[in-house]
């Protein structure tokens, strides 16, 4: 191995090893805060254990937020746990600092560098402790490197908090536990999706089918023609590519050939190279349609390649048209055609169906008790 390789390994080990003792060093720091919060009312049995720990933290400046609730039930103050230790608040905080440089370096300037910048939610959560001070409080320490550094990243927390809270919408909510109830629903409903494609699909045509079906599946049959042709374009693209064929071959293809200004730059070009052969021209004019003929062959390239993503995303678009067809179609398959069906996916199909309907139930009964928690708490800085 060369030398620049092992010094560039060393480096990065030794970086690596710096950034987890950093965030093992704020998780400890914190957590002794807390220790000392809770130690106001109970001396501690080892006075040597909590001098050591109070020479630990004092490197860091601390501001303490305490939440309270005006809501008995455990859940609440869970529920505000969870949407303060959010991804969604972290991130948003994490953008407004972003906007302000002065902020950034005040908070995160000291831990942030060129190989751990994509650790920035990582450090910023690190830099905030959330922990139950009672059974309807909660007790939120922001740390820093300096008193400034620590209030800053307190208002913060309040200002985008508080509005968080009263802007989330029920399909971006804020606590984790809602987050991932979501994510279930929509995980049952794709299942359940892609479920009615395949069982429309077994069913096939059938003599006692309604007119609606028989229309979906006449426009469906129409898109398949579609998308095969449309695969056949992609088949000639990629043949002209592998191949390494001339690159005008492309534009003996319909969809590239009638796409934005090809055609037309297509004949300009063929004019200036018909021109450039024409042995009378004077050298200042011969330069000319050199220039032009490069200009113009960019331009051409251009024009081609947005022609065959075009390509590539109407074959996209058609496949998400076909499925949706598929779908509309068993939705009016009759319910005594489904019912006698032995088919083997209908079984799955229907207990999809208890699991989408059980699990909706779940997230729209949580969402009111996160709704109730929202009109019924109070965020603020503690003075001393």
């Amino acid at each position: 191995m060369q030398t620049w390789h092992c010094i560039a390994l060393i480096v990065l080990s030794i970086a690596v090893f710096l950034y987890a003792s950093f965030v093992d060093e704020i998780n400890k720091t914190a957590e002794t805060s807390l220790t000392t919060l809770t130690e106001v009312s109970e001396p501690s049995l080892e006075k040597k254990g909590t001098d050591s720990d109070a020479n630990f933290s004092s490197s860091w400046a601390e501001t303490l937020l305490t939440l309270d609730s005006a809501i008995d039930e455990d859940y609440a103050i869970s529920f505000h746990q969870e949407a303060l230790e959010s991804h969604l608040l972290l991130s948003t905080i994490l953008n407004e600092l972003e906007k302000s440089p002065v902020a950034f370096d005040m908070i995160l300037g000291p831990f942030t560098n060129e190989i751990f910048s994509e650790n920035k939610l990582e450090i910023l959560s690190s830099l905030i402790l959330v922990r139950p001070k009672s059974k309807k409080s909660l007790h939120i320490i922001c740390k820093g490197h300096s008193s400034r550094a620590a209030n800053l990243l307190s208002e913060l927390i309040v200002r985008n908090y508080n509005r968080l809270v009263t802007s989330e919408s029920t399909e971006s909510p804020l606590p984790d536990s809602l987050v991932k109830k979501l994510a279930l629903i929509k995980e049952y409903e794709k299942q359940l999706d892609d479920l009615k494609v395949t069982i429309q699909e077994e069913l096939g045509g059938a003599p006692e089918e309604s007119v609606e079906v028989m229309a979906i599946r006449s426009e469906i049959m129409q898109v398949d023609q579609e998308i095969t042709e449309v695969k056949q374009h992609l088949l000639r693209i990629d043949q002209i590519h592998k191949n390494g064929q001339n690159p005008t071959e492309y534009l003996h293809i319909p969809p590239v050939r009638d796409y934005g200004q090809v055609a037309q730059v297509a004949d300009i070009l063929a004019q200036l190279k018909s021109m450039r052969s024409d042995k009378s021209l004077n050298e200042f004019t011969r330069n000319q349609v050199e220039e032009n003929i490069l200009i113009n062959s960019k331009e051409l390239e251009k024009e081609v390649i947005s022609a065959i993503e075009q390509i590539k995303q109407s074959v996209t678009h058609l496949l998400e048209r076909k499925k949706s067809l598929q779908q509309n179609a068993f939705d009016h398959l009759s319910t005594e055609r489904l019912t006698k069906s032995k088919n083997f996916q209908m079984n799955r199909f229907s207990k999809m169906q208890e699991l989408v309907s059980e699990a909706k139930a779940q997230y729209e009964d949580a969402t009111l008790q996160w709704m109730t928690c929202k009109s019924s708490f109070s965020l603020y800085r503690v003075t001393e």
